[in-house]
């Protein structure tokens, strides 16, 4: 009969931890990684919805002194900044800056 002690210490020897330690590091990254794009995701679509509902605003209130020219800048800034950089668009446009 097989000392049963002996079995499992071989067990516990053979058992690749750093395997294990990878793989909970793996799911760590992903966790992180997931609610940092999940908020990334949901600024940028806030700001590009801003940046739209604007101009429209702009275009019923008659006050086209806030209009922003929707390019590809204007944009890329909106999405990457989400609300901030339409605010940001908004001030440099009063100041008269104009991004095209």
């Amino acid at each position: 009969m097989a000392n049963p002690t002996a079995t499992a210490a071989q067990a516990a020897a053979a058992f690749p931890f750093d395997v294990l330690i990878f793989g909970i590091v793996l799911i760590l990254l992903a966790v992180v990684l997931w609610y940092f794009f999940k908020n990334l995701l949901a600024n940028t679509v806030a700001g590009v919805i801003a940046l739209l509902a604007i101009n429209i605003l702009a275009d019923v209130a008659n006050y086209p002194s806030i209009k922003i020219s929707i390019t590809l800048v204007t944009v890329i800034i909106s999405a990457i900044l989400g609300l901030a950089g339409v605010g940001l668009l908004i001030l440099l446009k009063l100041l008269g800056v104009v991004i095209q």
